[in-house]
């Protein structure tokens, strides 16, 4: 990988504190891990179906989003992270969420995955590109199946 002695060191940093933001809904501090100086940024969540593409969409976005989850519990773990250019870091990383969402009886969680693209400010890097990449059905129902066997099976 073509990575720098403090490259996975410095995006977990952000991706800790990405993970802190979520878990306390601090919109505000979220969207300050983000370079809001590209005038064209990415934002693909899972349940999207096409990517926000200006700030106005993705600010719509989160503000939806805190209105209608009280109450957010996220984990990453397994960062990557490689240099994708001077100030450019491709990262890919796992995570899981647990939310109490509006329209649901019981709390929800899954896990998923996410790609991004980090560019390098002076203030350290932010995201400029992040897609979320959820597993298809078949692998969800697979882990479902195995999730469901009696623990006294084994």
């Amino acid at each position: 990988m073509n990575t720098h002695p403090s490259l996975k060191k410095d995006i977990e940093a952000v991706l800790e504190q990405l993970q802190r933001n979520w878990n306390r809904m601090d919109l505000k501090a979220m969207a300050d891990l983000w370079d809001a100086s590209d005038p064209e940024p990415f934002y693909l969540p899972e349940e999207v179906e096409k990517p926000l593409r200006d700030w106005d969409a993705i600010r719509a976005y989160w503000d939806k989003t805190m209105a209608s989850i009280p109450r957010l519990k996220m984990r990453i773990w397994d960062i990557q992270a490689a240099l994708a250019g001077e100030n450019l870091a491709w990262v890919s990383y796992q995570f899981h969420w647990d939310a109490v969402a509006e329209g649901y009886a019981k709390p929800v969680g899954a896990d998923n995955r996410a790609v991004a693209l980090f560019r390098k400010l002076p203030e350290g890097w932010r995201i400029c590109r992040y897609a979320e990449a959820p597993l298809a059905p078949i692998l969800y129902m697979r882990k479902l199946y195995e999730n469901s066997v009696d623990k006294d099976f084994f």
